[in-house]
């Protein structure tokens, strides 16, 4: 298969090649331990709404993340040309 292909078929997953710094596995684990805090501190209305706003930024945090790849594999494609 070609790499297009590979890429369309699922077999090529390039945000999972990302080598993850250190500084990003520090700001992961203030993210989790924060989550963490303010979960077990918020009462029942509070806590929905709370997660709400998590899966709302998650989901947000996953558009901008395809948006740049989109960006990247274009401009990678107009490189290409010159």
């Amino acid at each position: 298969m070609s790499i297009l292909q590979e890429l369309w078929y699922g077999n090529i997953r390039p945000n999972e090649d990302k080598v993850i710094t250190d500084e990003e596995k520090k700001l992961v684990s203030l993210i989790a331990r924060h989550h963490e805090t303010l979960s077990s501190s918020l009462k029942n209305d509070e806590l929905n709404v709370f997660e709400k706003y998590v899966d709302c930024f998650t989901e947000y945090a996953s558009l901008i993340e395809a948006q740049a790849f989109e960006i990247g594999f274009k401009l990678a494609l107009k490189l290409l040309k010159e």
